[in-house]
């Protein structure tokens, strides 16, 4: 994404496409908004002739005004409905299209995405910044215009009426959005800090929650608590200097337009006493008409600073998504996801990311193929496996259905049933026998409700008890190629030698990619690749 393309051509470049949030819905709603604007002018105006009918002429208004007066209030009551009716469909619709894109990128990109940040800034961006979007659109979008249709309808009737009313108001209009601006610019900066920090503080609350059983080996509770109230009380005073701004930009429109309708208040006033006589002649009718609609110059400014900060909201929203929220046609994702071509003959590849943080010349990888990767820590190992996945744009991907084993097995807080059949439905018989192959069935019969365990309530399940049942998902996948990043990692010597055997007996009709730091027999591989500084070089690597 270019950083200087604004929110809206990032907009309508990346999400404004499929028929999604077109623009037609949002001329639709500032369509019916302005309408709703011109009755209530209307409306003014037989007030006004009604009182003025009352007042001086002191004749009771006919019954014909009461219908009129009645019948545009009720127009203009049922339009505000229908403008919020429609404004949450759209809302509703453009979030669930944000949510279904970005599920969409997380399901390609999956661990080379999501590692990328803090499981919090994914929380926020899921829950906040797609919401942000959607408000951004049809609500500060909307206004944008109405904000500017309004005075010029209003200004337009008010010079038909009174142009000297009507020119004075013009020349002050102008304070108003100026000072919004300036103020709003503030308030966007403040905004963008403070999210950042609410971001930190989210991160590094949930980093120590993961981390309780460690800081309780150190006993560092207090040292942690000292370095999470200070974090709080940091964000606290970032929240009151958002806050103080958006009331100090409430404060400078509510005052200007407050003093621009009492000098027009004034001015009125003084000339149906007689006092003035500048301008057009003044009645009363002329006199309230001016004096209720003159307000419409100011209020849906007003408005627009009410909303002012959802455009900071959605500009973090536009840094944060980046094209994660970018429309994948239908055909891309299902050949990114359910990639169906069988493994059955060698595929020769060379890949290489934009960004030169991979590459890799003149690879073939076979059926039943064994690969031993090696590399220092932070080399690339991982960025390639991603990248063969699927998951990690680089030029080349296997195109085939992979399954991946990594440092941390994923497990839900569900039952062990679920967890083997997740996204899938397999039958009972065939569990166990997966649960029979990786050495776990044992373990499960001894658990309170066998498959129907949760995993939450029974005692903790150990680090190669996990990595089995992530292994017998690998097996209910049926994928033809393994990628395995360092499985057994955080496995005592005794259970890495285990699990590894484990492996490499069940994947002996399988193509595996292997990534371990840890010794494996030489004899278990027929390549080996070795990392260096993101380039893959093939051969055999010494010490192996």
């Amino acid at each position: 994404m270019n950083g200087t393309q604004t929110l809206t051509a990032w907009f309508r470049a990346t999400v404004e496409t499929q028929g999604v949030a077109s623009r037609s819905t949002l001329y639709t709603l500032v369509g019916i908004k302005t309408c709703r604007i011109v009755i209530m002018i209307a409306a003014f105006w037989l007030f006004a002739h009604m009182m003025h009918t009352l007042v001086v002429l002191t004749v009771l208004p006919t019954m014909a005004d009461w219908i009129g007066l009645s019948v545009a209030l009720l127009m203009a009551w049922l339009l505000q409905g229908e403008a919020n009716r429609r404004t949450l469909e759209a809302k509703t619709q453009l979030l669930n299209e944000l949510e279904s894109r970005f599920a969409q990128h997380l399901a390609i990109g999956q661990m080379a995405m999501v590692g990328q940040q803090s499981s919090y800034y994914w929380q926020s961006v899921w829950l906040h910044h797609l919401l942000a979007l959607a408000n951004w659109r049809y609500d500060y979008q909307v206004q944008q215009y109405v904000a500017v249709l309004a005075p010029v309808i209003a200004l337009v009737g008010l010079f038909m009426v009174n142009w000297l009313i009507a020119l004075c108001l013009l020349v002050t209009l102008p304070i108003v959005p100026l000072f919004m601006v300036i103020v709003g610019k503030g308030a966007a900066a403040q905004q963008r800090k403070h999210f950042t920090a609410l971001t930190r503080l989210g991160s590094l609350f949930t980093d120590r929650l993961k981390a309780l059983p460690l800081l309780a080996t150190y006993r560092a509770h207090g040292s942690e608590l000292a370095l999470l109230k200070q974090a709080s009380d940091d964000l606290n005073d970032r929240t009151m200097k958002v806050v103080g701004v958006a009331f100090l930009s409430n404060t400078v429109l509510d005052f200007f337009s407050t003093v621009a309708v009492a000098l027009v208040a004034v001015f009125i006033g003084f000339t149906l006493l007689g006092e003035f006589a500048i301008g057009p002649v003044l009645t009363l009718h002329y006199g309230l008409w001016l004096l209720l609609t003159a307000p419409l110059l100011f209020s849906e400014l007003k408005a627009l600073g009410q909303f002012y900060h959802q455009k900071a909201e959605a500009e973090s929203a536009q840094i944060s998504l980046a094209n994660w929220v970018a429309h994948i046609p239908q055909e891309a994702f299902n050949a990114a996801v359910n990639k169906s071509i069988e493994f059955e003959e060698t595929q020769y590849f060379s890949l290489q990311d934009e960004q030169g943080r991979v590459s890799a010349a003149d690879l073939h990888l076979a059926a039943k193929d064994k690969v031993a990767i090696t590399g220092a820590s932070g080399s690339g190992k991982t960025l390639l496996l991603q990248a063969l996945a699927g998951q990690y744009p680089a030029g080349y991907a296997l195109p085939c259905k992979i399954a991946m084993l990594t440092q941390q097995p994923v497990l839900l807080p569900a039952t062990v049933r679920d967890n083997l059949n997740y996204q899938q439905v397999y039958s009972t018989s065939l569990l166990w026998a997966v649960l029979a192959q990786v050495e776990l069935d044992e373990w499960v019969r001894a658990l309170p409700k066998q498959l129907d365990t949760a995993l939450h309530e029974t005692p903790a399940i150990s680090g190669g008890q996990a990595q089995r049942l992530a292994l017998a998902r690998l097996l209910l996948s049926d994928a033809p190629v393994w990628l395995l990043d360092e499985p057994t990692a955080h496995l005592p010597a005794e259970q890495h030698r285990a699990l590894s055997e484990l492996i490499l007996r069940l994947s002996a009709h399988k193509a595996v990619l292997w990534v371990s730091h840890k010794s494996l027999p030489q004899d278990w591989f027929t390549q080996h690749w070795q990392v260096i500084n993101g380039t893959v070089i093939t051969g055999k690597v010494a010490g192996q």
